[in-house]
């Protein structure tokens, strides 16, 4: 089907000029773009000078299950979105025998839905999403995390040779698959544990394919310098692409770190995401020291928690009277930002919903107790399935670092409970603010950041561009696009979404969101015969 779209300011995504134009979609592919087109078409869209630009790339994703969810793309693809990455932050599905996913599946920090899950490798698990059929294109990661579970399983100690060569087969034969690079989660459990030799062994793997490496560093805080330099060295070391994810800075007393940090990216060709909220959301057993995880398997860390010995020498952490051993960092959340800037946004028992959208200070005072206390208690109840939002930055050094050149976009997208507001407003919340309003950037820069800069940093073949032969992922929106979604109101969606289409089918028309999935699975094929 030939659709014609008349009238609009294109933004190509190259970052050069917005221009008055049409563009001609022919099937799948954009045919033609140009300042008239007056060739016959099956379908014409009339924009009346809304702004046309490539559908938006979101590079840092956990909706690794939302396809099997019905409806469960919604809130992103009335932000633009038509291409997903997942598998991030060392987290995912796949790959994963049988056998180990029920234990995955209790503490899985991404969301766990009630789907079957019909795979247990990378390749089944493609296949699965095949079968559903895609909202949106989607792109998977291999998450390094799985690997070190399903070879050390809860232990905290260094892989032996033997293991790293079984590492090193399982990543070579994900990768040689498809998959479009490794992911690194290094404050997670079990990732946190690996060593030096570990992660060489996955980025030598990954420079083998040519494929990126992409990480949660050990550190975003007091030693995120530390932390950045540390896979620096080893992707130098391996020869493999670094790109470091949700880039930011927790801590008022990091804040002066900013102009470091931001050299080191450019002395070192590295390459960002960062979604435009000063505070993030995750597990809040990831505020536990790493000495504790280190000392405990899972069940018995639970038990631990409930001993007051244990309670004491916890808060002795938070309060920084106890500090953790050299070369082991730690984001200790309850120092660097306060319990009353860590708010409770997901609980697994109906007893515990009363906390959602509560801050711990809050919460500890209702219960009369220390907050510590109220935590480890609460971790204990939900068996350590607990999600938090936590105020971790000033706003302005969020925005210095969208200014960056290097820098890309991704929701970080976390479904289950009280949903972050970067699930439905990332991308209009950067042009309707920060373009918009505060005038950061040019529109035209933006756009780049969000759609052909990461399509060309992680190999998304026509992708990202509005322009003949590529693919026909656009957005048509107006000057109202904007994000509605807030901690209180977290479910509100964007506005101003005019039409959407993937692969050249619309997936927004008139404003509503359409059941069609025309999504593709983007595979990353190193080898030139699969080009």
């Amino acid at each position: 089907m030939r659709q014609l779209i008349k009238n609009a300011v294109v933004v190509d995504g190259s970052g050069g000029n917005t221009f008055s134009g049409d563009v001609l979609i022919d099937g799948e592919f954009i045919a033609s773009v140009a300042p008239r087109i007056d060739e016959r078409a099956d379908v014409v869209i009339e924009a009346h000078g809304a702004y046309l630009a490539p559908g938006f790339i979101d590079v840092h994703s956990h909706a690794d299950l939302a396809t099997f969810v019905p409806k469960g793309f919604k809130p992103k693809v009335l932000q633009g979105i038509t291409t997903e990455l997942v598998g991030l932050c060392g987290l995912g599905v796949a790959p994963l025998p049988k056998h180990l996913q029920p234990e995955l599946r209790d503490r899985l920090i991404i969301g766990n839905p009630p789907v079957d899950w019909n795979w247990d490798d990378y390749a089944s698990y493609c296949h699965s999403l095949s079968q559903h059929g895609l909202e949106v294109n989607l792109s998977a990661f291999l998450p390094h995390g799985l690997l070190r579970y399903q070879i050390c399983g809860n232990s905290h100690f260094p892989m032996s040779s033997q293991q790293r060569c079984q590492l090193a087969k399982l990543t070579d034969e994900t990768l040689a698959a498809g998959a479009r690079g490794i992911s690194l989660g290094l404050i997670y459990h079990p990732a946190l544990f690996s060593d030096k030799e570990e992660l060489l062994t996955v980025a030598q793997v990954a420079a083998q394919h040519r494929k990126p490496l992409v990480v949660h560093v050990r550190s975003e805080s007091d030693e995120i310098l530390e932390a950045v330099q540390e896979m620096v060295a080893i992707s130098q070391q391996a020869g493999c692409q670094l790109h470091i994810s949700h880039l930011k800075l927790i801590g008022r007393r990091n804040a002066a770190k900013l102009d470091s940090l931001l050299a080191l990216i450019d002395r070192h060709n590295l390459t960002f995401d960062q979604y435009p909220y000063h505070y993030g959301s995750t597990t809040l057993f990831s505020i536990l020291p790493p000495a504790l995880i280190r000392t405990y398997a899972p069940d018995e860390l639970m038990n631990a928690l409930n001993t007051q010995p244990i309670r004491r020498q916890v808060k002795d952490w938070f309060s920084e009277r106890l500090l953790p051993q050299a070369g082991e960092p730690w984001d200790n959340l309850p120092a660097l930002v306060g319990w009353e800037n860590i708010l409770i946004c997901e609980v697994e028992t109906p007893s515990a919903r009363q906390w959602l959208g509560q801050s711990v200070s809050e919460c500890a005072r209702q219960t009369d107790q220390h907050p510590v206390d109220f935590v480890l208690d609460l971790l204990v109840s939900e068996r350590g399935n607990v999600r938090m939002i936590d105020y971790f930055m000033d706003e302005a050094l969020v925005e210095r670092i969208f200014t960056h050149p290097r820098g890309m976009v991704g929701t970080d997208t976390i479904f289950g409970g009280q949903i972050h507001p970067r699930v439905s407003g990332t991308f209009p919340r950067i042009l309707n603010q920060f373009v918009k309003h505060k005038q950061l950037l040019p529109l035209e820069q933006a756009i780049h950041k969000m759609t052909a800069l990461s399509a060309e940093t992680f190999g998304l073949r026509k992708r990202g561009k509005i322009a003949s032969g590529y693919y026909a992922d656009i957005s048509l929106f107006g000057a109202d696009f904007s994000d509605h979604s807030t901690i209180d109101q977290p479910d509100a969606v964007a506005c101003g979404l005019r039409e959407l289409w993937v692969n050249g089918c619309r997936k927004v028309a008139g404003g509503e969101y359409l059941e069609t999935r025309s999504g593709q699975l983007l595979h990353h094929w190193t080898d030139n015969r699969h080009l």
